[in-house]
């Protein structure tokens, strides 16, 4: 038997967090669902998570901040981050992977394309630049 693995998903959309938790849950995926980032660094060293998925556009506590604040932990530097945004934020996005993204994906994205970014993300491995890009 597997391990079940562990997701934190932040977004502040609840429409959009539920539909992440729908899909996830479906996939046997245990989840942390979180409306802000704010707090990101105790509840991610409570939780213990093995990716983060989050939002680029969130008040408070963008994306990009959560990134940085994250890859300055050397206990939680490693856990991989998806970035979810809407399109029209590509320097947004380049800047995402330069500060360490596993990869971004935008708004809307295909299921079998998130379960795939996923899957990838856990396995330890980042996506080539292109399709996850594609609207």
């Amino acid at each position: 038997m597997s391990q079940i693995r562990h997701i934190m998903v932040i977004d502040d959309d609840p429409s959009i967090r539920r539909l992440i938790e729908l899909i996830l849950r479906h996939e046997g995926y245990r989840l942390s669902l979180l409306g802000s980032a704010v707090g990101i660094l105790e509840r991610a060293r409570a939780d213990r998570p093995e990716l983060i998925i989050t939002d680029l556009m969130m008040p408070q506590l963008n994306g990009l901040q959560l990134l940085h604040v994250l890859k300055a932990e050397p206990d939680l530097a490693d856990i991989p981050v998806i970035l979810i945004t809407g399109a029209g934020q590509q320097s947004q996005v380049d800047l995402a992977l330069a500060l360490g993204a596993t990869t971004c994906l935008y708004k809307p994205f295909a299921q079998a394309q998130f379960i795939a970014a996923v899957r990838t993300a856990l396995a330890g491995g980042a996506l080539s630049g292109g399709d996850e890009h594609a609207a």
